[in-house]
């Protein structure tokens, strides 16, 4: 029978083998990790330190190691000669060995799904490091500004760096995402922030009522708690976009964001090349829960498949309004282009305010007023 000689730490992951008989020898004459297990309890300590840091926030952790390939080569060299079940592989016992000894020294738990900071153990570089895991938060945002676009928008003459075209910006509009993320960064102490949003609205269409969902993603935030109402009281000073019933998420609710399809109210300003009247209100109204045609509008054609969408007009009241314009309270299917369905874009949706009227349409002024998607209060969220 051959002799195996392993370290403590390996030792213990192996049973018995009538071909290989393991045995206890140096950490630097272990056949299979070479002595680098030895160095754990350094690596813990290297690793608490890092996570004491002033200011950073954590509750639970997660635990990753990566090994150099040779080390796992000759571990399998040795596990071919033990049955299933008579030998644990190094990753897995490491890994538990390494959440032992942080929750011991940290008073902390171990959470591998949603882990307040993410502890790296690297023996192949000899390293261990401490990040702090990205952060949810959910919320409804409000836009009251015709010149703020959802996502930053880099400048096309540019590409950020700053010019006279953008005025030094950078950006060809101010963003919902900027306007939320200084605040929330800040808030969190993040380094930087992403917004995922369900859906969004042209550049000079306001976000009313009770506001657009909206998950905040937030990058290697310090801080894991914020007062909520402090940051709605200070948003509530800005004129252009505010945030509301803000509260922390977990990654997974961001889909349900991002993938639901709710239904929608807009009002939208209507003039047209003639006055329209009380009679042309009717006519508008008449397309109440009727189904439309839509091909993809030319003006989003540069990234969207150029189809032909089937959607549902689930009500429209009109009124006249002074000058000669109507006012249309819409309600639609998510996915309605709704300045489409007034223009008829050229005839690419059908039917259409335009042809309706038998005049040439178009919305002047258009506001999201309302979002159904009371679905969101149904998930659960941490």
């Amino acid at each position: 029978m051959a002799n195996l000689s392993l370290c403590a730490q390996c030792l213990r992951r192996f049973g018995k083998s009538p071909a290989i008989s393991p045995s206890a020898g140096a950490d630097g004459e272990c056949r299979v990790c070479n002595g680098l297990l030895s160095k754990m309890p350094s690596f813990v300590s290297q690793a608490l330190a890092s996570a004491s840091a002033d200011g950073f926030e954590w509750g639970t952790f997660s635990v990753s190691s990566s090994f150099p390939k040779a080390l796992l080569v000759r571990e399998q060299e040795a596990a071919d000669f033990f049955a299933p079940g008579e030998f644990t592989s190094i990753k897995n016992t490491v890994n538990s060995e390494l959440a032992s000894a942080i929750s011991s020294g940290a008073k902390k738990t171990c959470d591998q799904r949603n882990p307040d900071a993410t502890f790296e153990f690297d023996f192949i570089k000899g390293e261990a490091r401490v990040k702090p895991s990205n952060l949810y938060v959910f919320g409804h945002y409000l836009k009251f500004s015709r010149k703020h676009c959802q996502s930053r928008w880099h400048c096309s003459s540019c590409n950020g760096r700053g010019c006279p075209d953008c005025k030094g910006s950078g950006m060809n509009y101010p963003s919902v995402e900027d306007e939320l993320g200084k605040v929330l960064s800040r808030a969190f102490s993040a380094s930087s922030c992403t917004l995922h949003a369900s859906g969004r609205e042209d550049v000079d269409v306001r976000a009313l009522g009770t506001g657009r969902p909206f998950v905040m993603e937030l990058f290697n935030p310090m801080r894991r708690h914020a007062d909520f109402s402090a940051l709605e009281s200070e948003f509530a000073g800005n004129e252009s976009v505010r945030a509301v019933g803000m509260r922390v998420v977990r990654k997974e609710f961001m889909d349900a964001v991002c993938n639901s399809h709710f239904e929608k109210e807009y009002s939208a300003l209507v003039r047209a090349d003639r006055p329209l009247t009380s009679a042309d209100a009717k006519k508008a109204e008449s397309l109440s829960g009727k189904p439309i045609l839509q091909q993809t509008p030319v003006r989003v054609m540069h990234r969207r498949a150029d189809l032909v969408r089937k959607r549902q007009i689930l009500s429209i009241t009109a009124a006249k309004e002074q000058g000669g314009k109507l006012r249309l309270r819409i309600r639609a299917e998510a996915g309605t282009y709704i300045k489409e369905l007034i223009s008829s874009d050229g005839g690419r949706t059908k039917p259409s305010v335009s042809e309706l009227l038998s005049c040439r349409a178009e919305c002047e002024e258009l506001d999201v007023v309302a979002i159904h998607d009371v679905f969101l209060e149904t998930i659960s969220s941490r």
